[in-house]
């Protein structure tokens, strides 16, 4: 029994044997040479899945030329490839790293086999990744189980729909369900966020999608308009509660650094305003910087930092007694 081909792969083929075909092909080649046809039950099926085929790819806009005699019998099928064939693509080093990365961040997702073809055959096009691929891209990238709600928030933009969800704040004891116009989506500090309109609140919020419980909802219900500019860095709602002023060593300190209101200074200053959701986060994010960062304001953080410095090495200096 013949395996059966799914029908987008069946109507690729076509399209390959007849674009690479000098003669037109008849009804009888195309049954027995291309994979997919061959599982037609009787010529009766066979017909008219051939039939469906080509008119799906016409109305796609392929240029399926029917070949026939000087006395009207059709001799077969054929597609020109002056009429059909693309022009070679010419991506730059830049162009071809993000399809890359593009491919490996979607490598877990629905579309991994595409995106896994693609990349093969930009190699295939421009030769070992070594030669034009900048070596800080090599590697991995992978979207988690915890950016799940990526896709349904990526089709509500693009539709202009609101969305819901279950949502577990900083601040809160429990989920709450959130009904959410979606305006951006951005990856910082190695998170995903979306900021939009919080109906529930009537304001703009910002959410931590590792923070949303279960799937997110496509509503059929218009998004509220984006504003024409985002929002002043530190806007974020719930997701940044805590701030403080931060002496920061040069060159180290990336967590801490991380967490800068003006991303612009992260690297470039040496005294930071940062910001984490809760007082918690903030003074355990300054303490694991160790001697590389010391906070100067607010004076409660400065106290609770030192509390809890004194806490460590007490807890080591009993260890080692």
């Amino acid at each position: 029994m013949a395996e059966r081909v799914e029908r987008t792969e069946r109507l690729l083929n076509l399209v390959i044997a007849l674009m690479g075909t000098q003669r037109a092909m008849a009804r009888s080649a195309i049954r027995a040479q291309v994979p997919g046809y061959a599982s037609a039950a009787s010529d009766a099926a066979f017909e008219r899945m051939f039939e469906r085929d080509k008119d799906e790819l016409r109305s796609m806009g392929v240029p399926i030329e029917t070949v026939a005699d000087d006395s009207g019998d059709i001799l077969g099928y054929r597609i020109a490839r002056d009429d059909y064939a693309m022009q070679p693509i010419d991506l730059t080093i830049e162009e071809r790293s993000a399809l890359v990365i593009a491919a490996q961040a979607w490598g877990r997702a629905s579309v991994a086999p595409v995106a896994g073809t693609a990349v093969r055959k930009i190699e295939t096009a421009a030769g070992d990744p070594d030669t034009w691929m900048p070596s800080s891209l090599h590697g991995s990238v992978n979207l988690t189980a915890t950016d799940a709600a990526l896709l349904p928030l990526m089709q509500a933009m693009r539709t202009d729909r609101v969305v819901s969800f279950v949502y577990r704040a900083p601040s809160a004891d429990d989920d709450q369900k959130r009904t959410v116009s979606p305006w951006r989506l951005a990856s910082e500090g190695g998170f995903w966020r979306l900021s939009g309109f919080d109906h529930d609140r009537q304001a703009e919020r910002t959410f931590r999608l590792s923070r949303i419980h279960g799937a997110v909802t496509v509503t059929s219900t218009p998004r509220t308009t984006p504003p024409a500019s985002p929002p002043e860095q530190g806007d974020r709602g719930e997701e940044r509660g805590v701030t403080a002023r931060v002496r920061v060593a040069p060159g180290r300190g990336a967590g801490i650094r991380r967490a800068a209101l003006d991303p612009d200074q992260a690297w470039a200053a040496n005294e930071l305003e940062v910001a984490c959701a809760t007082e918690e986060a903030l003074v355990a994010a300054i303490c694991a910087a160790g001697p590389d960062a010391t906070v100067v304001h607010p004076p409660e953080i400065v106290a609770e930092v030192q509390r809890r410095l004194r806490q460590i090495l007490d807890a080591h200096s009993a260890g080692a007694s």
